[in-house]
């Protein structure tokens, strides 16, 4: 009878964890479902492009157009699952219903919210407020901005969503010694990788699992063939995965950047990777920020230093920080190695850190109720500043969308008020608020869906070439005909400006222009031709393009 009242009552609290970590997500992600919280940044290029695929193309397109199809380079990327989300997106919102973006990338941090409830709950099932308290700090990270308000944010999710889900299911297969547990991690393991590359570090973090959490003393389960056979799918998938890349990208895992001075600016980066993880507002005022992550680590310490104190009696605790705190940062962030800094970039090593911080926090239900009361006191007041963080960091990415959308819907405009045919200067900048902009958003925001026509054939638009898709070789080749039009006028010509303003407001206008005095200025400047030339460095198109912005 004891039993037959502890499943139902272990349901229940299950279900009423569940609706807790669903309801935080939803604190923070609801505010990006609205209509004109409009794209952003890379989401331009991978809607356009994929928004209107036939599904019969699609696997040939990961062959074929993938690499070079958006962005004008070689992409060393296999991620059809991104692509596919947003094809899906497409077809069952409409290509261009950003409330239905946004809503698939608020639903998949809920999954990856509930997975980390779900591990959390599996390597201590006996302390279920410490598992909801892990969800939560995980629910609620602020680095969690991008993933959450940002469409192309969700490659993150994503593949955290079967990285996570593949390690649930191999901690369930060592806790039941279940074989379908172990099939389905090597089959999350394997839509992961195509996801991101950083999954690869997968086995590395099982391995580091078994070395650091024993979960049975069944003799016949620790064995060392029993141990070591279920890793050997998992290294086959990794190294079939790197020797693919290698094949199609002459790179198995972007090792040719990996130099020493790469290695110490990855090192040089810990600090900031730390601070992502504490609930300061990334655009608070400094006082705030540095108050907040003061009593956060003060409050986490405090914590330790109990923990630490009575070691013997909190051996799990100090277990859980191990892996989930230690192991599991210095495996999920090799990756950043290779790559640039993004918030995002930081989602599933939050997740360790989430289950690490939450086994301080609330690391034993033995202590006296003084001690326990503060700690419930310290719990609940980490929560409420990481939702406040995390609010905030969202809020700010909807500003963007909202001043993005205003912004593209005037552009969308110009066939009524503008001359087809007119030359369109058109300045709005790649990053604002802290966060993407209209980075490499042209020329796909002046075309269909996104407009009803392309706009790119309907005027001479030129735009800055941070926010021009492909390099800048590619961005002179597009623009120079415009370009040079606007140099060989004899006579001031009137040129329209659509001029992106601090409050979101763009702003059109016509001025006149000399374009041949304009040219001396940029010839001068560069110190050679300009119409006769057939590329452009970088740093030549940016001195071009800030000069032929001055003119505004």
């Amino acid at each position: 009878m004891h039993d037959a009242a502890a499943g139902p009552a272990s349901t229940r609290a299950a279900w009423w964890s569940c609706a807790v970590i669903v309801t935080l997500c939803l604190a923070v992600g609801l505010q990006t479902i609205r209509s004109d919280n409009y794209f952003l940044g890379d989401d331009f290029g991978l809607i356009q492009h994929l928004h209107g695929l036939p599904i019969d193309r699609f696997l040939t397109y990961f062959v074929s157009d993938w690499t070079e199809g958006i962005y004008g380079t070689v992409l060393d990327e296999l991620r059809p699952f991104l692509a596919f989300s947003y094809w899906l997106d497409a077809r069952v919102y409409g290509p261009v219903n950003v409330s239905g973006y946004h809503a698939t990338n608020v639903i998949l941090h809920v999954l990856n919210a509930l997975l980390v409830l779900a591990i959390a709950r599996s390597v201590a099932p006996q302390e279920p407020m410490f598992a909801v308290l892990a969800g939560s700090f995980f629910a609620l990270m602020p680095s969690h901005a991008e993933p959450i308000a940002w469409i192309s944010g969700r490659v993150d999710s994503i593949a955290s969503l079967f990285y996570l889900g593949a390690f649930l299911c191999f901690v369930r297969f060592r806790l039941a010694a279940r074989r379908a547990w172990l099939f389905a991690g090597w089959l999350l393991f394997v839509c992961g990788l195509f996801a991101k590359q950083s999954v690869v570090t997968l086995p590395v973090l099982l391995v580091a699992f078994d070395l650091l959490w024993p979960v049975s003393t069944d003799p016949a389960r620790t064995r060392a063939l029993s141990r070591i056979w279920p890793h050997i799918p998992f290294v086959v998938i990794a190294a079939l995965y790197v020797g693919l890349r290698h094949t199609l990208f002459g790179n198995a895992l972007r090792e040719d950047i990996v130099t020493p001075a790469a290695i110490n600016d990855f090192i040089g980066r810990q600090d900031r990777y730390f601070r992502e993880m504490l609930p300061s507002p990334n655009t608070a005022p400094r006082l705030v920020r540095t108050l907040t992550e003061a009593v956060t680590i003060l409050a986490v310490l405090v914590c330790a230093g109990w923990a630490l104190a009575a070691r013997r009696v909190f051996r799990g605790t100090i277990r859980r920080v191990a892996f989930f705190g230690v192991a599991w940062y210095a495996i999920t962030i090799a990756p950043m190695v290779v790559t640039y800094i993004a918030a995002r970039h930081l989602y599933i090593t939050a997740a360790g850190v989430s289950i690490a911080m939450a086994s301080l926090v609330l690391p034993a239900a033995a202590e006296e109720g003084r001690r326990r009361r503060t700690r419930a006191a310290l719990a609940g007041m980490l929560i409420a500043l990481y939702a406040v963080a995390a609010i905030w960091n969202v809020s700010k990415w909807v500003a963007s969308g909202l001043e993005s959308h205003r912004f593209a819907s005037a552009l969308a405009r110009l066939p009524q008020s503008v001359p087809r045919g007119s030359i369109v200067l058109m300045s709005v900048p790649e990053f604002y608020r802290e966060g993407w902009f209209w980075s490499w958003a042209m020329p796909f925001a002046a075309q269909p869906p996104f407009t009803d026509e392309d706009l790119n054939q309907a005027f001479r638009i030129v735009e800055r070439p941070p926010t021009y898709c492909c390099p800048p070789d590619q961005w002179w080749t597009a623009r120079k005909g415009a370009v040079t039009m606007l140099f060989d006028a004899t006579v001031a010509k009137p040129v329209t400006y659509v001029e992106f303003e601090r409050n979101g407001t763009p702003r059109i206008y016509q001025r006149p222009v000399n374009g041949s005095l304009l040219k001396q200025h940029i010839e001068a400047a560069l110190g050679k031709p300009v119409d006769t030339r057939t590329a452009m460095t970088p740093d030549d198109a940016m001195a071009l393009s800030r000069l032929l912005f001055a003119s505004q």
